[in-house]
């Protein structure tokens, strides 16, 4: 008899290109650059090819990440809560695993956008069990997309992920 596995997907995606820092009067404050929104469009239009389709999206509150998923949330199919939540601006890994177990059961496809060096962080401790042990570099609009051995978003844990894409918007815009 072939035993079935439960599994729960999860793209990661760093913001997309913002405007220098010393335009800014703060760092949250940055604005995509041109470059950016052209690239998170690029990067909304290739989660469109991945299945189950994005049914939830968390994302840090920061200028530049909320209108990376706004221009996301809008480009990709299907209807999906958008949650702003402050704590994944400065989030390190840990915390982000966290808000992750807090996401509905029901949700099959989860889109987390924020910062480095917290996401490259946290792709590492779920596939190597770890954070720290695994290279994993997310470009601006960069994404990487797991397969997570879980039935539950409480049960996420460091090793419980699979990568199966590390998606970078210079290659999509070859495409």
């Amino acid at each position: 008899m072939r035993r079935l596995t439960a599994m729960k997907r999860l793209s990661i995606l760093r913001h997309a290109k913002a405007e220098p820092p010393e335009q800014h009067p703060g760092d949250s404050a940055r604005p995509l650059a041109k470059r950016g929104e052209k690239d998170a469009v690029l990067v909304a239009d290739f989660l469109n090819l991945i299945v189950p389709p994005v049914d939830w999206i968390l994302s840090s509150p920061a200028v530049r990440a909320e209108q990376t998923a706004k221009i996301v949330a809008k480009r990709i199919t299907g209807d999906r809560p958008l949650i702003y939540d402050e704590q994944v601006y400065e989030a390190d890994a840990g915390l982000l695993l966290a808000l992750l177990k807090a996401i509905p059961p029901e949700q099959e496809h989860v889109l987390l956008i924020g910062h480095n060096p917290s996401l490259e962080s946290l792709v590492a401790g779920l596939c190597s069990g770890a954070t720290g042990t695994l290279e994993c570099r997310l470009t601006t609009a960069g994404m990487a997309h797991l397969h997570l051995e879980i039935m539950r978003w409480d049960q996420i844990r460091w090793g419980a992920g699979v990568l199966q894409l590390l998606v970078q918007p210079r290659v999509l815009r070859k495409r």
